[in-house]
């Protein structure tokens, strides 16, 4: 009988601090993950999408998701620019004394997280309130009309479960929108009139319980890879570049409202 390869994590640390490595490791689904994990990125490689893993392999899997760095009961696989493209944004951010010791804060840049808790196995596209510097190119590209009604396009591609919205930590959260919801009318323009900078998590992806049918054990890779080439797009819409630069945009509109 076919199963699924992911269980509910359980309590990774009811002592309350951050779990060791070694600790994080002897998890049943610290295996399973990094599994997923090495199937998942030949599929990335080899669909020549531009997501990278951490460079540090000691820290592909953690404890510790990008919408709650404090949050131990959570395994946490994160995929996102490249190390050379991350040190230049946080130089632009003036995040220098990081880019000279040569580190990269994953939470600082859009990633696709995938990630597990005692309730939900996800699959999200994440940009937390510290990757402003992306944020503000999402806002300034959505202030053009024909990106936009872009963006609508792409949010119409998903799956109509993908959730949508402004919420922080691990545990899914009322302050969000199904896909279907968010395309009726101008409803859109509305949510994202909402959207502080700097201050909301904005996040799109896609929630399964441990025991879903979709992450059987010998369909999981395709199901992940699925959800991760469809957000992969919204990334890539979002994404701060030298090709995809639309801060002076952002800029400009964020004057004409402090004039």
């Amino acid at each position: 009988m076919s199963h699924s390869m992911i269980e509910g994590i359980g309590n990774l640390n009811p002592q309350g601090h951050t779990s060791a490595h070694s600790e994080q490791e002897a998890h049943p689904n610290y295996g399973k993950l990094l599994a997923l994990h090495k199937g998942l990125y030949s599929r990335i490689r080899n669909h020549h999408l531009n997501l990278h893993a951490t460079s540090q392999k000691s820290a592909i899997i953690t404890n510790q998701s990008v919408t709650s760095p404090r949050c131990d009961e959570v395994l946490a696989l994160s995929y996102f620019r490249s190390s050379d493209q991350a040190r230049l944004v946080e130089s632009l951010m003036g995040i220098d004394d990081l880019v000279a010791s040569g580190s990269v804060d994953t939470y600082r840049h859009p990633v696709i997280e995938l990630r597990l808790t005692p309730e939900h196995f996800a699959v999200e596209l994440i940009l937390t309130p510290f990757a402003w510097w992306d944020q503000q190119n999402f806002i300034g590209k959505l202030a053009v009309n024909h990106h936009r009604k872009a963006f609508r396009t792409l949010l119409r591609g998903l799956d109509n479960h993908f959730r949508f919205g402004f919420w922080d930590g691990v545990k899914l959260n009322d302050m969000h929108l199904m896909t279907w919801q968010l395309l009726r009318g101008n409803i859109l323009d509305e949510w994202m009139a909402t959207f502080a900078d700097g201050q909301d998590c904005l996040r799109v992806g896609m929630w399964y319980t441990p025991d879903d049918p979709a992450l059987d054990d010998a369909n999981i890779v395709n199901e992940a890879f699925d959800q991760v080439k469809a957000l992969y797009e919204l990334y890539q819409f979002m994404v701060w570049t030298s090709d995809n630069n639309f801060r002076s945009f952002y800029e400009r509109q964020h004057n004409r409202a402090f004039a």
